[in-house]
């Protein structure tokens, strides 16, 4: 997987999205209809070696999950992020 990849499946879903090579990741979060991101909805992917991690935050304690395809990572991400139309 690569970054744009992911961003590209994740603009088709309604996210937005920034790659920032310096810390290698990729921010994503879901926009308000100003275009904005929600303060709420930001999360984390990396890709480090073989391994696709997405990183989110539950309350104050990050979450970090491991995805091996791309369909899994979207999968989860739908569940996990909607987007209220």
């Amino acid at each position: 997987m690569e970054y744009s990849e992911i961003s590209r499946e994740l603009d088709k879903l309604g996210f937005i999205s920034q790659c920032h090579e310096m810390i290698n990741a990729l921010t994503v979060g879901i926009p308000k209809e100003d275009g904005e991101p929600k303060l709420d909805s930001f999360f984390r992917i990396e890709i480090n070696d073989s391994k696709t991690n997405l990183i989110y935050f539950n309350t104050q304690l990050p979450i970090e999950k491991e995805f091996k395809t791309i369909e899994e990572l979207l999968k989860f991400v739908r569940q996990v992020f909607p987007i209220e139309n």
